[in-house]
């Protein structure tokens, strides 16, 4: 009676653990499905590889942007993960992630508890794993469907990670949208009002914040320059008075940014205090930014001012976005400062007063000096743009390293024509070929007992002994699934191997010089940039710099005449010959050279046939037509720019 009892309770009480894993991954799909917050998702993930799961302990890794892993969470609590055991982890998760299927390995206490790290996969990418300790039961093996269970909750858990980064790439991108925008609005910007102007309130959408203000020192005191939504601060003002006074006891050199702990300075803390209480700011940072060279932080020429009203739980969220849009305004404040210390500047101002000194000259000398002033006025003639100009493939692509390794082999060199596809460096992965050599051994002597117990089988048949038997017939399918596993990892291994070919992307030439001496017997990190490849054979274009003061001109003839301007270049080593292009791209940021200087790229078409031979990398020297206008603009453009934003703005 008691027999035949045991089997169906056993039975009864499998079936009610699998109805409770299926009501569990159903409910764990339910909430991936509804957007649920991370934090609270991770929790559930955790809690339900407990209990029904059959864990004892429970950690989430996941993989963070810097290819590093951390834990996501941990189960229970008294699991406390350390940063020891996350640096001494990363080694195994990093070799659980390159493989497809989980392993199995021993706990703290190997004969009574295992450990199961199951790879989290998405795309055929690993973006987590799932590392569970789950005691032994009394038949030495885990029920499948325990293993069954983890398989689900990872596929789960993978999805939800996969859509999570997804969200940051697309909130990533539409900031760095906004960040192109602002850095649009900050090349048109051409003195110090507009470019604080363009600041506080561009820049008010990037950091999230409520209100930006911007002040500039003067002397021993700031004023301010702007304010958010404000088109000209009143310095007599209560608010613009305050904010002064903020910045001028606050402004010590150092980066201040409220985060709900008290200023150890009582003079500083007193005036935050004071600040925030008659403006209304819930969450201040100020950031000094000092922006002559040579110029110390605590004398800094510019300080900004961020604001919420309201309580934001993404506050230092804010912050990094206000730094790096602090790093991304100091070149155009530069240049505004530095624009207002022109030598010479004061003189031009006397321009105003030209009219009552000519009054004083006699007709002779007067006549002439207007008939030469209305022929600068009134001539036209073509106004261009120029710039640094080199002549390139317009298709050519970076080759980058696939994996990790040691450059083994270069085979090919400066110049070398290559095809799609065609293998260009080998590499050398020490580790992997451990990896084949043990992987090799143990297949090997697996296959040798196999051998030996399937002899031992063939022998034994007929024994007395039927527990030899049973007990060999045991060991043979345990070794049979073994080698299967280890065939496994050597396929995946196979498969890492092809990585270490790094393939042409297009068909072309090899740009990079001496790529040997570069490259030779160096170690590369996966996503470096190794060489380029150029497709010489097809359309070529001509890249030119165009300096940031003359973008604006650019910009407008472009509007006005046409989108495909026409260009004007010669060669250096041709300077016989005129050849003739029609822009086809101008960037929308800015961009920065070893000079400290910005720059504008512009891609321009033009036919290859013109010329006889081109190289790579060709200097050149452009002139962009920009319509007509007068002969006076044309020769004193920048003195005549100078003068319109200095004196009569």
């Amino acid at each position: 009676m008691s027999s035949s009892t045991a089997p169906s309770t056993a039975i009864a009480s499998s079936d009610l653990i699998r109805a409770q894993m299926e009501r569990c991954i159903d409910e764990l799909a339910e909430l991936a499905r509804n957007e649920t917050a991370p934090g609270r998702f991770f929790a559930e993930v955790l809690r339900r590889a407990l209990q029904p799961g059959g864990a004892a302990r429970v950690v989430l890794w996941r993989l963070t942007m810097e290819d590093s892993w951390e834990s996501a969470g941990a189960m229970p609590e008294s699991n406390s993960i350390n940063a020891t055991m996350v640096a001494e982890r990363q080694s195994l998760l990093a070799e659980i992630a390159k493989e497809s299927q989980p392993r199995v390995l021993p706990g703290s206490d190997s004969a009574g508890e295992v450990l199961i790290l199951s790879p989290l996969r998405h795309g055929g990418d690993a973006v987590g794993i799932l590392e569970t300790a789950h005691p032994l039961p009394a038949s030495g093996n885990l029920p499948i469907s325990t293993y069954q269970f983890l398989a689900a909750m990872c596929e789960i858990t993978a999805d939800f990670l996969s859509q999570q980064e997804l969200q940051q790439l697309r909130r990533a991108k539409v900031l760095w949208q906004q960040f192109d925008h602002y850095q649009q609005r900050l090349g048109q910007a051409i003195d110090i009002a507009s470019v604080s102007a363009a600041i506080a309130n561009d820049g008010r959408l990037i950091v999230n914040c409520d209100r930006i203000s911007v002040l500039l020192r003067d002397g021993r005191r700031y004023r301010v320059a702007a304010i958010t939504g404000v088109d000209r601060p009143d310095p007599r003002a209560g608010g613009v008075r305050l904010l002064e006074l903020l910045v001028a006891t606050t402004s010590s050199g150092e980066t201040y940014w409220s985060t709900g702990e008290a200023l150890a300075d009582p003079s500083r803390r007193d005036t935050v205090e004071r600040y925030q209480r008659e403006s209304g700011a819930v969450n201040l940072g100020i950031i000094p930014v000092p922006i002559k060279r040579g110029t110390s932080q605590g004398a800094a020429d510019v300080v900004l001012v961020f604001e919420s009203f309201q309580v934001d739980e993404k506050w230092n969220e804010s912050r990094s976005r206000a730094e790096s849009l602090t790093h991304r305004s100091v070149f155009a404040l530069r240049a505004a400062i530095e624009q207002n210390e022109i030598p010479g500047l004061g003189f031009l101002r006397q321009v105003k007063k030209l009219p009552a000194i000519l009054r004083q000259r006699s007709f002779l000398v007067l006549l002439p000096t207007v008939l030469v002033i209305v022929a600068l006025a009134v001539i036209p003639a073509e106004f261009t743009v120029t710039g640094q100009g080199e002549l390139w493939p317009d298709e050519r692509r970076d080759v980058f390293a696939t994996t990790t390794g040691i450059v083994d082999k270069i085979l090919i060199e400066h110049g070398s024509e290559v095809t799609s596809n065609q293998p260009l460096i080998l590499l050398r992965d020490p580790a992997l070929e451990q990896d084949v050599s043990r992987i090799a051994g143990e297949i090997a002597t697996k296959s040798e007992r196999l051998r030996g117990i399937q002899i031992a089988r063939l022998t034994g048949q007929g024994s007395p002994d039927a527990a030899r038997v049973r007990q060999l017939a045991s060991d043979e399918e345990e070794l049979k699934e073994q080698i299967k596993a280890l065939e496994r990892q050597r396929s995946l291994i196979e498969d890492r191997k092809q990585s270490l070919t790094i393939r042409s992307p297009i068909t072309g030439q090899v740009l990079t010089w001496d790529v040997d001496q570069h490259l030779s017997a160096r170690p590369v990190e996966r996503g470096q940039a190794l060489l380029t490849i150029g497709d010489t054979a097809g359309d070529w274009v001509l890249e030119i710099q165009v300096v940031d003061k003359d973008v604006g001109h650019l910009l407008r003839a472009r509007s006005s005449i046409a989108s495909d301007l026409e260009v004007e270049f010669q060669l250096p080593s041709d300077p016989g010959r005129v050849h003739h292009g029609k822009i086809r791209e101008v960037a929308l940021a800015s961009e920065s050279d070893d000079r400290a200087s910005g720059h504008v790229r512009v891609v321009v078409a033009f036919d290859r046939q013109q010329m006889e031979q081109v190289r790579p990398g060709a200097t050149a020297i452009p002139r962009i037509r920009c319509g007509k206008k007068s002969l006076g603009y044309v020769w004193l453009h920048d003195l005549i720019d100078t003068i319109w934003i200095r004196l009569l703005f």
